[in-house]
């Protein structure tokens, strides 16, 4: 008989595992017999079935055109990969990893599983978060929350006794790494601040000893890529470099490889613990700055640290522990199986929103600033229309909602383009872009500088929702983020509006800013900025015919000025 628990998932780059809550403990479920994880690897079989799990692994050395893996790398790069004939998006392969997760679990605990907590690395961007919900949904699974991976360790770890003090986790998966900097104080656990690295982790070790694998084969096509070799020698640097966590010297041996001048090639070598270590130098130094960037960032001492949690496969690496207890001085815990604290923790998780008492209280934070575009003034005092405007900055508790108030350009102005931005730097050209929508049908005749108000609220699972409100007319427009770029919701229920790509205008746009500032002729300024005018109402109202037709005639006029 089926009954209903809200599961821990931890959609890992390298393996995922699935958890549950049961009488106030986690409880890791055993997917096959002995496994209590599956690799998040996604394949066709020669009858061009989808497989996912160990059967893909397996085939992957063999087939690896037909076989994906680290698909976690590509959430929200709005790419696609390839197996068979057919085109996926990372949400969907991740799907395929999530409905075995799925069936698997609900064959091994004869429960049904529908509502999940998935966790994702901190550092994720909104974009990113976007796909794994998605893939949820494609996996036919409600995923009623998104959450952190290093948050979900310090939950996995902490009780609900009247201790206080600030935890590190060092959160080293497959291919991705988190630190974050976490107080705990009676059941209270509230995330201080976090960064991390998408691109770091397992994936990047195992391609370091791989290319130090193949230099020792002979020359020529040896030291070339090659699509079956190197996934055979990512499998033998996988082994190895587990192995070298326990031994101080690994013995490799790899038959047939391939021919050079008419025989056959094999591998053959010694690999020492040193030798891996010296090939993973810049990769650890990349996390222990990220390190020292947060406990900075917090203006601590390393003496304010209570103890640092390990989270994720990486960490048995024994130069971690190493560096981390003898250089730092930190007392280092993994007392929980640095595999399984985060999807243990997304199963307390999911046991406090079905309403288990556990006294306990997570507050976390966003890792990157959102705002919006806007026209403002340079450091130079030149007008600046890139001018990235931050309503939600980075390391805020989240749920969070923030409202700032701005002003329209000129007089007349129809309509508000609303572009909405993710990063640090002031200039929203280095920053990326999350969507754009419109406030448009604004009243007649109104008077440059009317208020316009616009509201970013930033909810648990780490997505925005904003909205803009003109206050003269009371009139608003709000959207949830998508990937796609798609206006989805409008309160005044208007058919979706496809944003147009603004980048082109802008380029033109700032360059008769500029020009601006650099004459001295008052009627040549106004006959530029009312050609500006034109153009932003045009493409304000999705006009784009006559966006292109005012935009080559303000480049052409442009181009005339000496």
């Amino acid at each position: 008989m089926f009954m209903e628990k809200i599961f821990g998932i931890d959609l890992g780059t390298t393996n995922s595992e699935i958890a549950y809550l049961d009488k106030g403990k986690p409880v890791v479920v055993e997917l096959e017999e002995g496994k209590y994880f599956i690799p998040s690897v996604v394949g066709l079989d020669r009858k061009g079935n989808i497989i996912a799990g160990f059967e893909a692994r397996n085939q992957y050395a063999a087939f690896p055109g037909d076989t994906v893996v680290s698909i976690k790398r590509m959430m929200g790069s709005g790419r696609t990969v390839s197996m068979g004939a057919k085109e996926y998006t990372p949400a969907e392969v991740s799907s395929f990893i999530l409905k075995t997760l799925k069936e698997k679990a609900e064959k091994s605990t004869g429960f049904k599983v529908e509502k999940v907590v998935i966790t994702v690395p901190a550092y994720f961007s909104d974009v990113q978060r976007s796909d794994t919900i998605k893939a949820g949904e494609l996996a036919g699974l409600d995923v009623v929350r998104i959450i952190n991976e290093p948050t979900a360790a310090a939950l996995a770890y902490s009780s609900a006794d009247n201790s206080s003090e600030k935890v590190l986790v060092y959160d080293l998966g497959g291919g991705t790494f988190d630190i974050s900097l976490i107080e705990i104080e009676q059941g209270l656990i509230e995330v201080m601040t976090t960064d991390g690295d998408c691109y770091l982790g397992g994936d990047d070790f195992d391609r370091a000893l791989r290319d130090f694998l193949r230099s020792s084969l002979p020359g020529g096509d040896f030291q070339k890529e090659d699509l079956k070799r190197d996934a055979r020698l990512k499998n033998i640097s996988e082994a190895v470099k587990i192995e070298l966590s326990t031994q101080s010297l690994v013995k490799v041996e790899e038959s047939f490889l391939g021919a050079y001048k008419g025989k056959p090639v094999s591998l053959k070598t010694n690999v020492s613990r040193i030798d891996f270590e010296k090939q993973i130098e810049d990769e650890l130094q990349r996390s222990f700055h990220l390190l020292d960037s947060v406990i900075k960032t917090c203006e601590l001492e390393r003496s304010d640290i209570g103890r640092l949690i390990l989270a994720g496969g990486s960490t048995r690496i024994p130069k971690i522990m190493e560096v981390l207890k003898e250089d730092y001085g930190f007392d280092v815990h993994r007392e929980l199986d640095p595999y399984f604290c985060v999807v243990m923790g997304a199963a307390v998780q999911g046991g406090i929103i079905s309403g288990e008492e556990l006294d306990r209280v997570l507050v976390d934070v966003n890792s990157h600033s959102l705002g919006i575009c806007c026209l403002g003034v340079s450091p130079t005092g030149e007008l600046n229309p890139d001018l990235y405007s931050v309503l939600i900055p980075r390391n805020t508790a989240i749920p969070s909602s923030m409202t700032k108030t701005y002003y329209t350009s000129y007089e007349n102005q129809k309509a508000v383009t609303i572009d909405i931005y993710q990063g640090e730097d002031r200039s929203v050209d280095r920053n990326t872009f999350i969507a754009s929508f419109v406030l448009d049908q604004l009243p007649r005749k109104l008077p440059a500088g009317s208020e316009v108000d616009i509201t970013f609220e930033y909810n648990i699972n780490g997505l925005v929702e904003v909205s803009a409100l003109d206050r003269k007319s009371g009139k608003i427009e709000n959207l949830e983020v998508d990937i796609n770029r798609i206006l989805k919701v409008s309160k005044e229920g208007k058919p979706d509006k496809v944003v147009i790509d603004k980048r082109k205008m802008k380029r033109v746009i700032k360059t008769a800013y500029k020009k601006i500032g650099g004459l001295n002729d008052s009627r040549l300024e106004l006959e530029i900025l009312d050609m500006i005018k034109k153009l932003e109402d045009a493409m304000d109202l999705d006009d784009t015919v006559g966006s292109e037709k005012l935009l080559a005639e303000l480049a052409d006029f442009l181009s005339g000025i000496k």
